[in-house]
């Protein structure tokens, strides 16, 4: 413990921190500059000075913010005055202690052990610009002026010599140089930095320029570039950035000084790591919360990276998420696992298959979660959880069967991130049943931020396009959705979630989804090797009395080249689709699906007519390499029976 009798009132003052009155003087602070004069070059002031602060033992701690210079004037011999501000500081009290070792700006706690009074010495280095560009500006030719510079707080002036040349432009005033900005990283420690990052700014503006701003810009890990979240009109700075809402990794910091006469200046760019250890976030995002459950669904869950990079710990094999199903009571009734996959940059997301309609379950209030294991940058573990509550339905009769046949996946979405891609050219063919009969089937597009892309913005609401059914058994519809794309509501070009929902009149419904991208780009619309119609040819015809007018034709797709048949240059996967005597695209009267035809593949078929009518051949292919789907719509044979 301290003996009272080595307290005085000065270190009683020091260790209360109170602090001197801004632009009034405190006897216990000195200043000595390291040089006494300052020289023009080329008309400009491109030096700096650095400047020693002392405050004696047992001094008050003070801001410095400002600085009067005083000079006489040499025409009017009157004395001349200017003040300006400099980047603010405090100026520790005069106590010293262990931290004060180490960074010279530390404040030191009179009641913590080791804190004695001693003088305290902090040296900041300002841009001669900063200090004597009014000098300048109202002695423009001077030489050895007489200038005193006094800041703020500080017991003495300081005496400088001025010199300065004019520089003389057409109109012999001094010419307008670039600025010269400067960087100044205070935060002192050990790097990687973490929290709030403390930054200087100095524009080193010439002194015939006008400031139009100061910018500090931010480059980060990624290659992202932020140079609007800090800006100044001000030719000097402090800008705090919170390196949190930065990937870690490196952070390059540079300033950008900008007049109004358009000239520029940049300063070297000087670059610090950071690492702000933060676990990732996981959300499940479908089905949606408390919403009614009446069939089989595929449960969504999302990870998105925050600041750390991460890993995560699979649970078994290559599963790495687990979903719990608990009951009202809170019992787990049902786990089962999936993989998440990246499908951006620090964006995985796993699509896990979930049934709860069963014998087993009952129409109840059930709670959905999430679970995986992150290992994050610094070899921590995070466990993650999110969860949904949803309601189960259960009916006498079972919810409809669904499938997307095309487009498909172009890999196992449980190992790859390919997205199937659809244009204005593309078409989907969906399958369904239920022995009481499917209503309807609805078509969302589900715009999701995380996974969008840069240009896309995602509405609140899913773009929704419903197709009335009504029809017992097994049906397929074939859904034009290239020719809706441009249409009201306008899907925009990006990455969405295709969720695809078939309802039966007892209110069952199966939800499947998939990722898929929407492109109207010219790439994304051909299949490569194949033009972009099929055509019909190889006409077979008959004019025998009697007899049906047109014996057979074929539908071929010919080659980008203009070779028929077209012969593709990756494995496609084709779905050939007839219609007899019907102009309803959405209804096939009969249809095949080939999930694979090997490169330099042809895609054709001759068909041969027993009977009088209107037939067709469409086809929808897709590349299983690049995952375009393209629908290529046939033309239509209209066969009669010539007269007897």
């Amino acid at each position: 413990m301290k003996k009272a009798a080595l307290l005085s009132l000065p270190l009683l003052l020091a260790a209360c921190n109170t602090t001197g009155t801004p632009g009034g003087s405190n006897a216990s602070v000195t200043v000595s500059p390291n040089k006494t004069s300052v020289t023009t070059t080329a008309g400009q002031l491109a030096g700096t000075t650095t400047y020693a602060f002392t405050n004696k033992a047992g001094g008050r701690e003070v801001t410095i913010n400002s600085a009067t210079l005083t000079w006489t004037d040499t025409t009017t011999k009157t004395a001349k005055s200017e003040t300006v501000s400099v980047p603010s500081f405090t100026l520790p009290a005069g106590l010293t202690c262990a931290a004060a070792t180490s960074n010279p700006s530390a404040a030191c706690n009179f009641n913590d052990s080791g804190t004695i009074y001693a003088d305290r010495t902090l040296s900041k280095t300002f841009s001669d610009a900063e200090l004597f560009a009014k000098v300048l500006s109202a002695n423009p030719s001077a030489s050895n002026l007489p200038v005193t510079v006094q800041f703020n707080g500080t017991q003495n002036g300081l005496p400088f010599s001025f010199t300065s040349t004019a520089q003389g432009g057409d109109d012999g005033k001094p010419a307008e140089a670039a600025p010269k900005p400067l960087l100044t990283i205070n935060t002192t420690g050990t790097q990687p930095y973490s929290g709030s990052l403390s930054i200087t700014a100095s524009g080193n503006f010439d002194v015939t320029s006008k400031v139009k701003s100061l910018v500090l810009e931010v480059s980060d890990s990624k290659g992202n570039i932020d140079n609007t979240s800090f800006t100044s009109v001000n030719p000097n700075v402090s800008f705090s950035v919170d390196t949190s809402k930065y990937p870690d990794g490196a952070l390059t910091l540079k300033i950008i000084a900008l007049t109004e006469s358009g000239l520029r200046g940049e300063s070297t760019p000087q670059t610090v790591q950071i690492r702000n250890i933060s676990a990732p976030t996981i959300s499940i995002l479908s089905p949606d919360a408390n919403s009614t459950v009446t069939g089989p669904v595929t449960v969504r869950v999302q990870l998105r990276q925050s600041t750390s990079a991460f890993t995560l710990t699979p649970f078994n094999g290559s599963n790495d998420v687990r979903l719990d199903v608990r009951d009202f009571q809170g019992r787990i009734v049902k786990t089962t696992y999936g993989k998440a996959n990246r499908v951006s940059e620090g964006i995985f997301e796993a699509y896990i298959p979930l049934d709860l309609i069963g014998s087993e379950f009952s129409s109840n209030a059930y709670t959905i979660t999430a679970t995986a294991q992150a290992v994050l940058t610094d070899d921590s573990t995070r466990t993650l959880n999110a969860a949904t509550p949803i309601t189960t339905k259960v009916n006498n009769t079972k919810p409809p069967a669904l499938s997307v046949l095309m487009p498909a996946y172009v890999e196992d979405p449980y190992a790859g991130a390919t997205r199937s891609i659809l244009s204005r050219n593309s078409a989907l063919e969906i399958q369904g049943s239920d022995d009481g009969g499917i209503t309807d089937i609805r078509v969302d597009f589900i715009c999701d931020v995380a996974t969008a892309l840069p240009t896309q913005s995602c509405p609140a609401s899913p773009f929704t396009h419903n197709i009335p059914v009504n029809v017992a058994g097994v049906v397929y519809r074939i859904f034009e959705i290239g020719a809706l794309l441009d249409a009201q509501p306008y899907v925009q070009n990006g990455n969405y979630s295709l969720r695809v929902t078939a309802s039966d009149g007892s209110g069952n419904s199966n939800v499947q989804e998939m990722p898929v991208r929407v492109s109207r780009a010219t790439v994304d619309s051909d299949i490569a090797g194949l033009a972009e119609q099929s055509i019909v040819d190889n006409i077979v015809e008959d004019t025998r009395p009697g007899e049906l007018n047109i014996r057979s034709a074929r539908w071929v797709i010919p080659g980008s080249d203009g070779s028929v048949p077209g012969r593709t240059v990756n494995r496609v996967r084709v779905s050939t689709l007839a219609y007899d005597n019907t102009t309803n695209t959405l209804i096939p009267t009969r249809q095949r699906l080939d999930p694979v035809f090997s490169a330099g593949s042809t895609i054709q078929l001759t068909q041969s007519f027993a009977d009088e009518g209107s037939y067709r051949i469409d086809y929808i292919v897709q590349d299983l390499v690049t995952g375009v789907t393209r629908y290529y719509q046939g033309g239509i044979i209209v066969v009669k029976r010539n007269a007897s």
